[in-house]
């Protein structure tokens, strides 16, 4: 009679020995501690680069929020619209011929003219002294041509006769539209320093009271009751 197979018998692992991973071995892990702190992330060395200081930390979290914080301030510089009125918000005199040109036309076709008139004029006194024959040929390719071009050497003239002051604020003419909010009547456009000039309508206050201000006190809140009706200054308002 055959007898049956026998199961066979399990090997007694011998003591004392461990298999230990090539990962875990002092040699790697010692060029790993020499490595990490010299391996920077592209946005910790961005940020250093900015600031001047030495970026805090280089564990994943600390990268994480370095990448978010970067992706997120490029891309609100994407959203947010950047406006003649912006760039020349500290000389209220160049605000109000950019929105002399701006009105009624588009930047595309403006922009060109304002960059070309402040390098002939750079100055309201040089731009009082101009021919309106000169100012006209510069205005063609924008239309209403004569009634711009009379405009910004009265506007011109008028800001160095009697120049705004931040504590002077002169009544704004009762031609400006009356505004209102859900339902609720607001009386004329508030005073401004700058009401008495030529050309002062809403667009123009509008961009004063949203950028100049700004540029006068850092901590003004004037353009938080700004409620413009040009859609590039409510895109810009709410972006």
């Amino acid at each position: 009679m055959q007898e049956p197979p026998q199961t066979p018998k399990k090997r007694k692992r011998e003591p004392g020995i461990l298999c230990l991973s090539p990962y875990f071995s002092p040699e790697k892990r010692q060029k790993s501690q020499v490595a990490g702190p010299n391996c920077k992330d592209e946005a910790l060395l961005a940020i250093e680069l900015e600031s001047g200081e030495a970026a805090p930390s280089t564990d994943p979290l600390s990268l994480f929020y370095a990448r978010s914080t970067t992706a997120l301030y490029e891309g609100l510089k994407l959203l947010k619209p950047t406006l003649i009125q912006e760039q020349v918000a500290g000389d209220k005199w160049k605000v109000f011929v950019a929105c002399t040109l701006l009105n009624k036309t588009s930047g595309k076709l403006a922009l060109p003219v304002f960059w070309d008139m402040m390098r002939r004029w750079p100055t309201a006194w040089t731009m009082s002294q101009a021919k309106e024959e000169d100012l006209v040929n510069m205005l063609l390719r924008l239309g209403t041509y004569t009634i711009r071009a009379r405009r910004l050497i009265a506007l011109s003239r008028e800001y160095i006769k009697d120049p705004p002051s931040l504590y002077d604020d002169r009544p704004s003419r009762p031609s400006t539209p009356v505004r209102s909010v859900k339902g609720k009547q607001f009386a004329r456009y508030p005073a401004t320093p700058v009401s008495h000039l030529p050309g002062a309508g809403p667009y123009a206050l509008d961009s004063y009271r949203i950028f100049c201000t700004l540029a006068d006190d850092p901590f003004s809140t004037e353009w938080k009751r700004v409620l413009p009706s040009d859609k590039e200054l409510i895109k810009y308002l709410v972006s």
